[in-house]
């Protein structure tokens, strides 16, 4: 760009901190709260409007965004206003989200980043000397991001519509249940065994973790909506997994997660490339007794809204849901009798289920094209190229 200076972000900006929140002594049911990542709860008064919020506490990725309206900013968030009006609110808001990369990486700490302020504060922004460039650039973004917000809406409601269209054909294969079929408790031991993990003195600390190992140790990344996710891991030495007692899986054992985030599965079918998995604390493993349950057919009844709607109803907890085992074992499920029946099931459900995935996937990419985009757009504007 030119026409311009560099100047180090604290001498042309003013760094405002968010206000702390007790949620139980300040809710309310007007405006959201907003910090370090989305919107959790609301309160009756706001404190910004139409602002950019950085993230200071539990940095994610995405630790800038817009909130359009009026909101309250909570203590783990911040927001940067221009002083003595060298530059527009909202050229500054944009080339701060142009920094978003740069900020996420002064991010301190390994289980959850903090942002380092002092250097936040010595960031460098680019001062165009007159106003009507700044102006030229916002109106300019902002039509395309406007755009681009439309796309990713759309996008996004026909992602999941495609999801849907699977959860509903479940659905439905699940409800034609008949003759032959018949309900049972999800903790009926003619069925299956439910085995929680070793909680005891030798579960792994963080510094038992290794980048590769003896036996993969499941984290709640790896345990998604359909099935295991293995992008990233972790692992525990051979002595480790030894020192445990409950919680290794065994082929064909299913896993539910029951803490934080409830309702993920996993089947441990031969696809699976490790042969040493441990659960973690806040997930149980369900073993079929295969004479009466397929894992297969389990793996397809977990992931339906026959179970699901139950696990809606008896979760507790809001800071950190949970479901109990006692109140597991007494979900209601449909159950053919014969093991033919449940494979016939399966395979007609894994017959239509490619064609849900592949437009899921088209929207997917959809979405990560678009916010490529804005990226690149936000690269142009603040390198002289827009």
């Amino acid at each position: 760009m030119k026409n311009g200076k560099k100047m180090p972000l604290e001498e042309v900006c003013s760094v405002e901190y968010g206000t702390r929140v007790v949620q139980k002594r300040d809710g309310g049911s007007v405006y959201p709260v907003y910090g370090g990542g989305g919107a959790t709860f609301k309160m009756d008064q706001f404190n910004r409007e139409d602002r950019l919020v950085i993230a200071r506490f539990g940095m994610s990725e995405e630790c800038t965004r817009f909130v359009t309206g009026k909101f309250f900013l909570n203590d783990s968030g911040l927001t940067v206003s221009p002083k003595n009006g060298a530059l527009l609110q909202r050229f500054l808001d944009y080339q701060i989200l142009s920094l978003n990369d740069d900020i996420y990486a002064l991010g301190k700490g390994t289980a959850q980043r903090n942002l380092d302020v002092p250097v936040f504060r010595a960031l460098t922004l680019y001062i165009p000397n007159d106003a009507k460039e700044q102006q030229r650039i916002v109106s300019l973004l902002d039509e395309a991001f406007e755009g681009i917000a439309t796309a990713k809406a759309n996008a996004e409601k026909n992602l999941q519509n495609a999801r849907a269209l699977f959860e509903s054909y479940l659905q439905s294969v699940f409800s034609e249940s008949g003759k032959g079929w018949v309900e049972k408790k999800l903790g009926d031991e003619g069925l299956l065994e439910i085995i929680d993990g070793d909680r005891g003195v030798n579960y792994p600390k963080a510094s038992d973790f290794h980048d590769e190992g003896h036996c993969l140790f499941l984290n709640t990344k790896n345990v998604r909506p359909d099935g295991f996710d293995f992008e990233t891991t972790m692992f525990i030495t051979a002595e480790k997994d030894g020192q445990l007692r409950k919680g290794k899986l065994k082929r064909d054992d299913v896993v539910l997660t029951t803490r934080g985030t409830i309702g993920n599965i996993g089947l441990f079918s031969e696809d699976v490339p490790f042969d040493n998995i441990r659960i973690n604390s806040g997930m149980l493993i369900f073993r079929p007794d295969k004479r009466t349950l397929l894992p297969s057919f389990l793996f397809e009844l977990l992931r339906s809204e026959i179970v699901k709607g139950q696990i809606r109803m008896q979760t507790t907890g809001a800071a950190q849901p949970q479901l109990p085992i006692k109140t597991l074992v007494n979900f209601t499920i449909p159950v053919p009798t014969n093991l033919d029946d449940q494979r016939a099931l399966v395979k007609k459900l894994r017959a239509f289920e490619p064609e849900a995935q592949r437009l899921a996937s088209l929207y997917d990419r959809k979405l990560a094209a678009l916010d490529a985009l804005k990226k690149s757009l936000l690269h142009q504007a603040f390198s002289g190229k827009l």
